[in-house]
């Protein structure tokens, strides 16, 4: 079938052949946020609807969210699409990009060589004007924040917007550095890729892993040799390096004293699991699923308390 509404595309495609997928994804959320969509059962469905995943991924991805956010059988607002197993001719090593494949869907494999922590990223920014209240949300993109140039509702040009934190769309951002896997350079070709949402904290220096994102270029640049970016939409590690030096209960006292101390600072019985998370990861360097897998042990275990998993609100 041959769609002219990729809307309707998708709400076919994910009530059809993902219509498994999307009801266990709804009996795990919200611990689960991400829906993944292997490009090989898209091409399969629709040949013409998974190419223009390829070359448009930002827009399509826009699509899927949309009609998955308006499926009448189940609740998944804020959930990620993420598009894995592409063709291999989009498969592209790390530095060896071409002009003519800005903004399409690529697949990079590499080696992490650098991260940072993470942090809030405004995906959408609200600013308020201080004359007459007015917000106004504007889209961002990587790079120094991009304020509106005229408010909408006294029409007064840059009356000094005030950033409005509460009213903006934020999420968890992490910066990664990629270099190509079996390079013997001593200055090898990185890429910087950005991971969003549950995909932060999953890998660590050293680590294989597998990128399938957006190439795409910097925002408000001031040379005119393009500084460059992959937006990652899914991520499959390869090869893991062991960086961490605890073991397992190592990790699990990291939790106990962390859950000790919330349980220290809250009024209700049940404490934040991603409290107690960002504590051990911050704390400890630790990574986020290693934490998550030793707290779902202690709570099988029952380990954490009398009463069990309900010293974690979830």
């Amino acid at each position: 079938m041959s769609y002219n509404d990729p809307l309707e595309a998708f709400t076919d495609f994910l009530t059809g052949p993902y219509q498994n997928e999307v009801q266990r994804l709804d009996d795990a959320y919200p611990d689960e946020r991400s829906l993944r969509i292997d490009w090989h059962d898209l091409e399969a469905w629709d040949g013409s609807v998974a190419d223009e995943v390829l070359r448009k991924p930002a827009r399509m991805r826009q699509f899927a969210t949309n009609a998955l956010n308006r499926l009448e059988d189940a609740s998944l607002l804020g959930v990620n699409i993420r598009v894995y197993n592409l063709p291999d001719q989009q498969t592209v090593r790390v530095g060896k990009y071409r002009t003519r494949q800005l903004g399409k869907l690529l697949s990079v494999r590499g080696k992490v060589v650098d991260m940072d922590g993470v942090k809030p990223y405004a995906e959408e920014a609200a600013f308020e004007c201080p004359r007459c209240g007015t917000l106004t949300r504007m889209p961002q993109s990587y790079g120094d924040l991009m304020k509106p140039s005229e408010c909408m509702g006294c029409e007064q040009s840059k009356p000094g917007f005030r950033f409005n934190r509460e009213q903006s769309e934020l999420v968890d951002l992490q910066k990664v550095v990629i270099i190509p896997p079996d390079s013997n350079l001593e200055d090898p070709p990185a890429t910087i890729a950005f991971l969003k949402n549950d995909l932060v904290d999953m890998v660590g220096p050293g680590d294989l892993v597998t990128l399938n994102g957006i190439y795409e270029t910097f925002g408000g640049q001031s040379e005119s040799t393009l500084s460059t970016y992959i937006e990652v939409f899914d991520l499959d590690i390869k090869e893991r390096t062991e960086i961490d030096t605890y073991g397992a209960s190592e990790i699990r006292e990291f939790i106990m004293d962390a859950l000790t101390e919330q349980i220290q600072t809250v009024d209700d019985w049940a404490v934040d699991r991603p409290a107690v998370v960002d504590a051990v990861v911050d704390g400890h360097g630790v990574r986020r699923e290693e934490v998550n897998d030793q707290i779902d042990y202690l709570i099988d275990e029952n380990d954490v308390g009398e009463e069990g998993s309900k010293l974690f609100d979830i």
